[in-house]
């Protein structure tokens, strides 16, 4: 029972310490976001701060780059998550989940591209909040937030823990590694992406 009291605290902190990983970005960027924001408030700086004024362009330039990871969270979640979870070689992991993850959404978009209708989704919609569907690196997938992100970034770390030093024939040697795990992931993904297609609509109408 100790050992496995054990085990469990140690995948807890491994889990937490996965979480920090992206979150310790969270800081710099909402600071920049809210000094962009208050630095065009022409009620706290007057004129100079109005639109078409330099003063006003430099700040929204610096605004639209303070969003990028609050808008690209599951990417960044995506890539960060393994890191805390892989044995070795946690660079080419993360790596992996992003490829992984890529492949996850678009093979969604496939399946409502062709079967919208018999998952329950309007597919000819625009993504946006309340239609059910997101744009991730420009693909129209179900809109599953972190929680998408963080769940396929497990499962990668999981297959790389298993896989990454697979031995395989010295003349397919091009494919281990990485290329051995994203394979793996390639075909893990079509089922999972199916099984995602029939049950995430459901949670979100209910």
């Amino acid at each position: 029972m100790a050992l496995s009291k054990d085990v469990i605290m140690q995948n807890m902190q491994r889990f937490g310490g996965a979480m920090y990983t992206p979150v310790i970005l969270f800081a710099f960027f909402g600071l920049t976001v809210a000094v962009s924001i208050v630095c065009k408030n022409t009620g706290l700086l007057g004129s100079i701060a109005a639109q078409g004024t330099v003063w006003y362009d430099f700040w929204y330039v610096v605004e639209q780059g303070a969003w990028t990871v609050f808008a690209q969270m599951p990417i960044l979640f995506a890539i960060a998550v393994p890191i805390g979870f892989a044995k070795k070689e946690p660079a080419r992991c993360a790596m992996e989940s992003f490829v992984i993850y890529m492949l996850f959404n678009y093979f969604i978009a496939g399946f409502l591209t062709l079967h919208a209708d018999m998952f329950g989704v309007d597919y000819s919609q625009a993504a946006g909040p309340g239609t059910g569907l997101a744009m991730i690196a420009n693909i129209k997938t179900l809109d599953m937030g972190m929680l998408g992100a963080i769940f396929i970034a497990c499962c990668t770390a999981f297959l790389h823990n298993h896989f990454y030093d697979t031995d395989i024939p010295d003349w397919l040697g091009i494919f281990k590694g990485p290329a051995f795990v994203v394979a793996i992931g390639f075909v893990v993904m079509i089922p999972m992406a199916l099984i995602f297609c029939f049950v995430w609509p459901a949670v979100q109408h209910a």
